[in-house]
C-alpha cells in the first residue's frame, strides 16, 4: 500500500490549527494593545486636567507672609 503523502511529511498535521490559534493570539494581543493606548491615552488627559485644576487653584489661592507650606505628601516621597 501506498504511503499518503501527508502522513509521511513531519510536522504537515496541525500546522493549520497551529498557525490559526497564532492568527488569533495576534489579533487578541492587538485588541489589547489597542485598549492599553486608549486608556493611556485617557488618563493623560485626566492627569492634565487635574494638574491645570491644581496649578489654577494654587495661583488663586492667596498665601499671607510667614504662613507654613504644607507637604502634602507628608515626606514619604
Amino acid at each position: 500500500a501506498a504511503a499518503d503523502p501527508i502522513s509521511v511529511l513531519p510536522g504537515s498535521l496541525g500546522r493549520e490549527s497551529w498557525c490559526n490559534g497564532h492568527d488569533k493570539i495576534h489579533g487578541r494581543l492587538d485588541i489589547i494593545e489597542e485598549k492599553v493606548i486608549k486608556t493611556v491615552e485617557h488618563l493623560e488627559s485626566e492627569v492634565k486636567s487635574l494638574l491645570n485644576i491644581l496649578s489654577e487653584t494654587m495661583s488663586n489661592t492667596p498665601i499671607s507672609p510667614g504662613t507654613p507650606l504644607v507637604d502634602i505628601f507628608d515626606g514619604k516621597y
